[in-house]
């Protein structure tokens, strides 16, 4: 199995252990299969009180049996060395919450076995978005710190004169194929901001 076949393999497997936690809160909720609706950032549509929130779950499948204080958000990457906005400032997104899964343990080494337990975060994006913007970490600022950064020998975490270290730092992942810059935050500064919140566990 190929390494993008075994992560759709780990999504999907994902995606069933989480609708059944979303069942456990009683959310009525739809998955979404279709890939348009995908591409524009949904994952889940939730009906709460008559309205309607588009969902897109973000999930660090990547660290399996980790726990991680911080979750990364995508500014920019390269697909096919040609560089691409990331889905925190895209505005062809119409994403209402992320979804951070963190935490994610396994019932056993084998993957098919299912997972065991992991937490979850709300985020809003609007309010996330407006957050940075009010503290000088908006896109236009943050676009031309891109630009220095992809120019420069500057690697992994670097520090922000807007952010404490406790709160965040850009990362800059130059192993990785996409070399994805993303903005690190701290899960429980954005939750302690009011932008977002623990909803499992409670």
């Amino acid at each position: 199995m190929s390494t993008f076949d075994q992560d759709l393999n780990k999504e999907a497997l994902l995606g069933q252990f989480l609708d059944g936690i979303y069942k456990q809160l009683d959310y009525d909720f739809k998955r979404i299969h279709d890939l348009d609706l995908q591409n524009k950032g949904i994952d889940l549509i939730i009906l709460h009180h008559g309205t309607e929130y588009l969902i897109d779950e973000k999930a660090q499948l990547d660290y399996l049996n980790h726990c991680l204080p911080t979750f990364t958000f995508e500014l920019s990457y390269l697909k096919n060395g040609k560089w691409r906005k990331g889905w925190l400032f895209d505005k062809n997104k119409v994403t209402d919450h992320y979804f951070l899964v963190t935490n994610i343990s396994l019932k056993t080494q084998n993957i098919e076995d299912g997972f065991k337990d992991c937490s979850i975060t709300s985020v809003n994006t609007e309010k996330l978005r407006k957050y940075l913007e009010n503290i000088g970490l908006g896109w236009d600022i943050l676009s031309v710190m891109d630009g220095q950064i992809r120019h420069s020998d500057q690697k992994q975490n670097i520090p922000l004169r807007h952010l404490k270290e406790k709160e965040g730092c850009l990362y800059y992942s130059v192993q990785k194929d996409e070399k994805p810059l993303n903005l690190k935050l701290y899960l429980k500064w954005l939750i302690k901001i009011g932008v977002a919140k623990r909803i499992y566990p409670f």
